[in-house]
């Protein structure tokens, strides 16, 4: 796949011979850094049974990630919506499909937001797993996930060697678990509010969230008033996507599986 000159590499899955033909295509949208890398079972497994279940489904990796062209401090938050645009145009080119739903985690629940907003028709359904919606307080998290992993790698040295912190992480806000963060991005990042979820480009919205009361106050405070047509759902999981810890953990929370499915397949008037 091409965004202009931002090459990308997608895996294309068509729906399985014996399946029932939905005629319905999912983009599935990746998070950011070491939350890719740990979900990166989960969103295989999830393509797998989409497919299965009769869907055209397209997983890709954003540019500066995975194994699409360029490093990884070229990523940002405004070039992956970019490209998640031109990974739906491509799924729907290849898939001819009438009809379109976007999953996305942490934050590629704000990429497939961003990418079903600016499609040519609104998304059937947009799924957004433990999504974020404070960007100020998610780069606050992964920068104590940061200095974590670095106090667990390097020990007591961390604590008492100044030399050993200047020399490691000069520029504490330009690194997230060995990710690079340029300001731009950071600005990019913090820019996620919870009224970016207004208006929903979807048919439907479902949000999965660890703690559904957590998330109404969230948007009562922001003054967002979720449409009829969203919903919102325990997650039901206690995963710690931002660490570099346990890395190759297969962590596929099938439950999310079975509500995605479950969803695309409601009637319209449902």
């Amino acid at each position: 796949m091409m965004n202009c000159s931002r090459e990308l590499v997608g895996i294309y899955l068509e729906p399985a011979p014996d399946a029932p033909q939905r005629h319905h295509a999912v983009l599935l949208c990746n998070p950011f850094g070491q939350e890719a890398i740990r979900s990166h079972r989960l969103y295989r497994v999830m393509a797998d049974r989409l497919a299965a279940a009769g869907y055209h489904v397209l997983r890709f990796d954003y540019y500066g990630s995975g194994d699409s062209a360029g490093d990884d401090d070229a990523w940002d938050l405004l070039g992956s919506i970019s490209d998640a645009r031109a990974a739906l145009d491509e799924l729907l080119r290849r898939s001819h499909a009438p009809r379109w739903s976007a999953v996305g985690l942490r934050l590629g629940g704000t990429i497939a937001l961003e990418t079903a907003r600016s499609a040519a028709h609104p998304a059937h359904v947009l799924l957004l797993i433990e999504p974020v919606l404070d960007g100020r307080r998610y780069l606050d998290s992964l920068a104590v996930s940061n200095l974590e992993a670095l106090e667990r790698g390097y020990g007591v040295r961390w604590s008492f060697s100044a030399r050993l912190r200047q020399a490691v992480l000069p520029a504490p806000q330009a690194e997230a678990l060995g990710f690079a963060l340029s300001a731009a991005c950071r600005a990019q990042i913090e820019a996620v509010t919870p009224s970016r979820l207004l208006p929903v480009p979807a048919d439907r919205l479902s949000l999965l969230v660890p703690r559904v009361d957590a998330t109404l106050q969230t948007l009562a405070q922001a003054g967002v008033q979720l449409p009829a047509h969203a919903a919102i759902a325990n997650s039901d999981a206690k995963i710690d996507w931002a660490t570099d810890s346990a890395a190759a953990t297969a962590i596929v929370p099938m439950h999310w599986i079975r509500h995605l499915i479950e969803a695309l397949a409601l009637p319209d008037h449902a």
